[in-house]
């Protein structure tokens, strides 16, 4: 009996049909779901794989933009030395000649003064003569008290001469 139960249970019309069922069920489920989700899980990974290489790409430029930035900031770096060197340089030259000028015009200065005193010099030499030639006169005058005649008055030149002579 367990047999025929066995074969009961067993049926081939039903197995066949299972099977049968079970590839027309895989065949629509492949067609309706199966391709759908391969095909977006398919779409999902190129998007992720392009992703990541428009983020290797950006990357890279990325990279690239630093490395520009980093060499205009050096350049912008030795300008700046450059100038500053410049500035320092134009700076010291430029105080070198106005302490030349200056040197220049106190040493003109000095070489007026000492013309000035020069002349100064000769001035009062001569109004200390004229002075002198005064006071002789009027010295030898008190002296005789008396006018001398014209003869004598010579005499007075000379010697007011001479004593002017001996102050040069």
């Amino acid at each position: 009996m367990k047999e025929g139960k066995a074969l009961e249970l067993f049926n081939i019309h039903t197995f066949i049909f299972t099977i049968i069922n079970l590839l027309v069920l895989y065949y629509i489920l492949k067609r309706l779901l199966f391709k759908p989700v391969t095909k977006f899980l398919e779409d999902r990974e190129n998007k992720i794989k392009s992703a990541l290489e428009d983020a290797d790409k950006q990357r890279e430029e990325a990279y690239s933009l630093k490395a520009q930035y980093e060499a205009k900031l050096q350049n912008a770096e030795n300008e700046g030395k450059a100038i500053i060197e410049k500035a320092q340089k134009e700076a010291e030259e430029k105080a070198s000649e106005i302490i030349k000028s200056a040197n220049k015009e106190a040493e003109s200065i000095i070489e007026k003064a000492k013309e000035e005193a020069v002349l100064e010099k000769i001035k009062a030499m001569h109004e200390l003569r004229a002075e002198m030639s005064h006071l002789i006169i009027e010295a030898a005058s008190k002296v005789l008290e008396k006018k001398l005649p014209v003869e004598d008055e010579d005499l007075i030149k000379e010697v007011i001469e001479e004593a002017g002579s001996w102050n040069k």
